[in-house]
């Protein structure tokens, strides 16, 4: 969205019909496309027990921010699947970036084992997360979000009682990540801390890599510093990463900036 200038740039070959040789014309026109609605691409975690206190959501997207690069989300709500009258709003957002944001819900373990839509608002309106085709759609049209994914939290169907405070003696811990870029072309995210066990659970804006390779042994606390990530990287850069060790709680998300060159 926000002000925007169209080039248009035309060439004229020689030619019979030409009588003054080849010649380009430009022309300029200035247009404001106005401000869209956030675009919601994913939510992190995208389940959880909702009896803890508070529900804290990682939500990865675009346009979060304004022309002029403001914060551009104002408010964000989650919609019961197949129950829009149950409607619970978020206690309290965070703009991180203009593609990150932090939103807080307190769902409470009366909603258990159900699912709800997430939505987020800004000036522009709100993000799109269709369960149907509004009227005079085109047929085909794909439903959820601008990738047709319906982006969604679960509560868990069993609310168990929430872990104790602190980040225990388990939990993964996220320092750093860093993009690389193989002689042919072979990009991997090279991810740091401490406390990475064998089998760690790991994910990109909620998604797993395809390989995740340890580093950096610690003989002492029997984990690694380091995991190599390689395979959907790219598509998930910038946004969250999340580890989860073996019947350990995960991480707290670590926000990743680094972007993939596109050429």
């Amino acid at each position: 969205g926000g002000a925007a200038t169209l080039t248009v740039t035309t060439t004229f070959t020689a030619g019979d019909n030409n009588v003054f040789g080849p010649f380009t014309r430009t022309v300029v026109c200035p247009i404001n496309l106005g401000v869209r609605a956030p675009i919601v691409f994913s939510v992190t975690p995208s389940d959880g027990n909702c009896a803890v206190p508070v529900q804290n959501l990682i939500v990865t997207g675009a346009c979060f921010c304004l022309p002029n690069g403001a914060p551009g989300v104002t408010s964000a709500f989650a919609v019961e699947v197949g129950n829009p009258s149950n409607v619970i709003n978020a206690i309290a957002v965070k703009n991180l970036s203009c593609f990150l944001v932090d939103a807080e819900f307190r769902f409470t373990s009366a909603n258990a084992g159900r699912s709800f839509l997430i939505f987020l608002v800004g000036p522009g309106g709100t993000s799109r997360n269709l369960t149907s085709l509004p009227a005079g759609a085109p047929a085909g049209c794909p439903l959820g979000n601008e990738q047709g994914i319906q982006v969604t939290f679960t509560c868990n169907a069993t609310n168990t009682p929430p872990p104790p405070p602190g980040p225990g003696p388990d939990v993964a811990v996220l320092s750093a990540c860093r993009l690389q870029r193989s002689d042919t072309g072979v990009f991997t995210l090279r991810v740091t801390g401490s406390n990475f066990k064998t089998g760690a659970l790991v994910t990109i804006s909620g998604v797993s890599p395809k390989k995740v390779k340890e580093k950096d042994f610690q003989a002492g606390s029997n984990s690694f510093n380091t995991l190599i990530l390689k395979g959907r990287v790219c598509g998930n850069i910038p946004g969250p990463i999340l580890v989860t060790n073996p019947g350990a709680r995960a991480s707290a998300p670590f926000n990743c900036t680094e972007r993939c060159a596109v050429n």
